[in-house]
């Protein structure tokens, strides 16, 4: 069944629609813990009558240890039955309430969320069958034959795209031995290694309230919503929260990787693991990075390789914020034969930002954006339920989603500068090339 997108509140029209959209304060959440220990947070908005949740585990492919691979997998088999029931009958009872159920997993986390009407005959059991597949997966033979076949496709795919190359080859470059290096995937060999007692002992150990986040964002009052945060995870064990993780390693020196590949296009990455979502100067450095290429079409990155040069259809800058330090990333992608004539010019403007800082004019104009765009980030009671869940796994303050635009119109141009040159400045990064190997002149 396809996910709908359902308004969150009329927060972000109110937003717009305000004289600055700074000035507005978000949504009140309330946060509490079930009796198992469990974090919830939870914003009312009774406007439409829908629920949408979502269960957060510190269970990502970060915990995979010597099975890589588990964590992807495990969260996939979650809805292909229980000791009780069989994937069919689970699809048919939460099409029966017109329910929305899915999971996924990243690095950091593993996720399962649902959207459901609010009425409690269909509130109730869409609750109940969640908890039950959180609480008690078959891990059946076949499903797990089934799923791994699915998995090691989804390599092989993904071997057949210059992109996903470079993003496979520069995270485990620039993580060398940390469970951020590591393919969330695994490879073709570790899923074939996965047995059920590894993926029985995964669950035991990562899906337990102490370490989960529950995150409702509905038309529910809050004691129903309390009721629902108890039904979803109140009967899983207590257990423990996983330990922190290994701080990201330093790397040694410069690095730069070439893969080969049969395209006309080279997709290139530059970076360096650089900031983790906890990181108190994160406001300064998002307007340091909005200049220098998050911006779009105003960035500096765009301006100079794309307009000026035409080297490139796009070029960008990205920092993924985690527990341990995420990565700060250029990318970008250009025939083969101007691979380094573009790469100089990014080298260039990354060195002059990181040597003389954003103008004011360019600080105010990436306020400005940045303060238009903060409110479609949370538009949507999905969207929203989703912040919300970031909030809590990082441990983030409660009053996130106001201080974010409070601390983006009080930052300057010297806390942008001093952000971006610390955590990136001159310390070592990785190059990744992948692909421009066959000639070619249509296009950049």
């Amino acid at each position: 069944m396809a996910e709908r997108r359902i308004p969150a509140i009329g927060l972000a029209a109110a937003l717009m629609l305000a004289p600055t959209a700074l000035a507005l304060a978000g949504p009140d959440v309330e946060q509490w813990r079930t009796d198992n220990g469990a974090r919830v947070l939870y914003v009312h908005a009774p406007e439409i009558p829908l629920v949408d949740a979502r269960v957060t585990f510190d269970a990502g492919s970060a915990r995979d240890g010597d099975h890589p691979g588990s964590a992807h997998l495990a969260s996939n088999l979650l809805m292909s039955g229980t000791s009780a029931r069989g994937p069919d009958a689970i699809a048919r009872a939460l099409e029966r309430h017109g329910a929305d159920v899915s999971t996924g997993a990243e690095r950091d986390m593993a996720w399962i969320k649902l959207r459901s009407l609010r009425d409690e005959r269909h509130l109730r059991p869409v609750a109940q069958t969640v908890a039950a597949v959180l609480r008690d997966p078959a891990f059946a033979a076949d499903e797990i034959e089934r799923l791994k076949r699915q998995q090691r496709t989804a390599l092989d795919e993904q071997e057949q795209s210059p992109g996903q190359i470079a993003k496979r080859l520069f995270w485990a470059a620039a993580y060398p031995g940390h469970p951020y290096g590591h393919h969330p995937l695994g490879s073709r060999d570790s899923i074939a290694a996965i047995e059920r007692a590894d993926l029985r002992a995964f669950h035991d150990r990562y899906y337990v309230a102490a370490n989960a986040t529950v995150a409702i964002v509905g038309s529910l009052e809050r004691a129903r919503a309390r009721t629902l945060a108890q039904t979803l995870v109140g009967d899983l064990a207590q257990g423990q929260p996983a330990p922190a993780l290994a701080p990201t390693p330093e790397l040694d020196g410069d690095r730069t990787i070439r893969e080969s590949f049969p395209s006309t296009q080279a997709h290139v990455v530059v970076g360096r693991p650089a900031v983790s979502r906890g990181d108190t100067d994160w406001p300064a450095f998002y307007i340091a990075n909005h200049v220098l290429g998050g911006g779009g079409f105003t960035s500096r990155l765009f301006t100079e390789v794309r307009e000026a040069e035409g080297l490139v259809y796009s070029v960008y800058s990205h920092a993924t914020l985690m527990a341990a330090a995420g990565p700060f990333r250029i990318g970008f992608q250009t025939r083969g034969d101007r691979t380094e004539r573009a790469l100089s010019i990014v080298r260039a403007q990354l060195s002059r930002l990181l040597q003389e800082g954003p103008t004011d004019d360019e600080i105010e104009a990436a306020k400005r954006n940045i303060g238009g765009s903060f409110p479609l980030e949370i538009d949507s009671n999905d969207e929203l339920v989703g912040y919300l869940s970031m909030m809590g796994f990082y441990g983030l303050r409660s009053d996130y989603l106001d201080y974010f635009p409070e601390a983006i119109d009080e930052a300057g141009r010297r806390a942008a500068h001093r952000a971006l040159r610390e955590r990136v400045g001159s310390a070592p990064r990785v190059t990744v090339i992948v692909g421009g190997d066959r000639s070619g002149q249509a296009g950049p």
